[in-house]
């Protein structure tokens, strides 16, 4: 694994370090560290409650513009937004068991998703953990991966998948190869590790890597695909022991946005979210909180302009390019379009599950019940993807258990 970059610059909230060699000699990889919270993160990702959990509500930050909420609107198109379901069978049997966390691919052709069900294909699989499956939604093909553990990332194009599983010793992310039949594990098998993101080409994944030491940090590192090489793309280490995760790549892999988190020293700013350009090395600090409300990234969008992110109960959506940033009071948000200019979300008074057009306010609702993940909207949010319990959604719901459903039209 290639060695942190040196610290070179910091000015105000903008950090400078040397851009990531593309072609550096691959070396170690990740080290110890994360499985207690797997149980845990299944059953938010099932139940679509997976939110940044903090009493507080954070106060508006300087040059932030709230957005208020429009009344809810009919769809722009005339006809209704078409629902149906995608964990189901090539036949079109419905799963035996709950399937949730799907992403889909920026084309709308592939779904990806976790679920517990055992008769999706006639592949063997484990009864007691989640598997991936891979649903073709022209053909109705469902592919099977295994490693249902966390979350999943697609490709722009559907070719490969990002799924975490159990390692030789701890939780580690692969990145499944479709096209040529392959799985390639990130990360020490002796560390561990967690696939976030992938570009939309494949030839980029980011994997946060655990220390071998419970004591050392986090750290995130880019892995190329094509050379081999890992690099480290994190902000350099402090005495503070920031852990970093939840890495969010753009489309073309040039831009990195992630989570930092203080583990020690003293004052109520503990969680940032930073923002890397890859070829510059450049490192820019979003949030600015100084408060005890937990921060949490939801999503860069697909073009690496628009960041999408939570500070206790609200929501906040900055643009790079700009520098605007807009607050979404008490709303927890689930996943930002390709394009960033549409926010998935859940509020604070409901199980709902809507989507909101940021440009004009508008509020469309997608389910009354239901949860979502970053990567579960197409181009301009024509095309949905989302899990909920809910038995009324489509015709011959009968299975009792939670379902992948696919929502065209807004």
């Amino acid at each position: 694994m290639s060695a942190a970059v040196p610290y070179r610059t910091r000015t105000n909230e903008t950090y400078r370090t040397a851009a990531p060699a593309r072609r550096a000699t691959a070396g170690r990889a990740a080290r110890h560290g994360v499985t207690a919270l797997v149980g845990a993160l299944a059953l938010a990702l099932l139940s679509g409650t997976a939110a940044t959990a903090s009493p507080a509500n954070s106060p508006t930050r300087p040059g932030t513009e709230t957005q208020r909420p429009h009344a809810e609107q009919a769809p722009h198109t005339t006809s209704k937004p078409r629902i149906a379901r995608a964990s189901l069978t090539a036949d079109g049997t419905e799963a035996n068991d709950a399937s949730w966390g799907a992403v889909i691919s920026a084309d709308g052709r592939y779904v990806a998703f976790i679920s517990k069900a055992t008769n999706l294909t006639p592949d063997p699989n484990n009864p007691y953990l989640p598997d991936t499956y891979v649903k073709d939604l022209r053909t109705g093909a469902v592919t099977f991966l295994r490693d249902g553990l966390g979350s999943v990332r697609i490709s722009a194009d559907g070719r490969c998948v990002g799924t975490n599983a159990f390692g030789a010793h701890d939780l580690q992310g692969f990145v499944h190869d479709l096209k040529a039949g392959t799985r390639q594990a990130l990360g020490s098998a002796r560390g561990g590790s967690q696939i976030t993101g992938l570009s939309g080409d494949c030839r980029y994944a980011v994997y946060t890597a655990n220390p071998l030491h419970p004591a050392d940090p986090q750290r995130i590192y880019l892995h190329d695909r094509t050379t081999g090489q890992d690099t480290l793309v994190s902000r350099p280490p402090t005495s503070e022991q920031y852990d970093m995760s939840d890495g969010s790549l753009s489309a073309d892999g040039r831009t990195l946005a992630y989570r930092a988190h203080r583990r020690l020293g003293d004052g109520p700013d503990r969680d940032d979210i930073i923002v890397t350009n890859l070829r510059t090395g450049e490192h820019r600090q979003l949030d600015g909180s100084q408060d005890d409300a937990t921060a949490a990234l939801v999503q860069l969008s697909a073009n690496g302009r628009t960041v999408a992110y939570t500070v206790g109960l609200d929501t906040y959506v900055h643009d790079l390019r700009t520098g605007r940033t807009i607050r979404l009071n008490k709303i927890q948000g689930r996943a930002l379009s390709p394009d960033g200019g549409h926010l998935l979300y859940t509020d604070g008074n409901t199980e709902a599950l809507r989507l909101r057009n940021l440009r004009t306010g508008a509020d469309h609702l997608v389910a009354t019940q239901g949860g979502a993940e970053p990567g579960a909207l197409t181009a301009h949010a024509r095309t949905t993807v989302f899990a909920t319990p809910a038995g009324d959604l489509v015709p011959s719901d009968t299975n009792n258990a939670a379902d992948v459903f696919v929502r065209r039209g807004r």
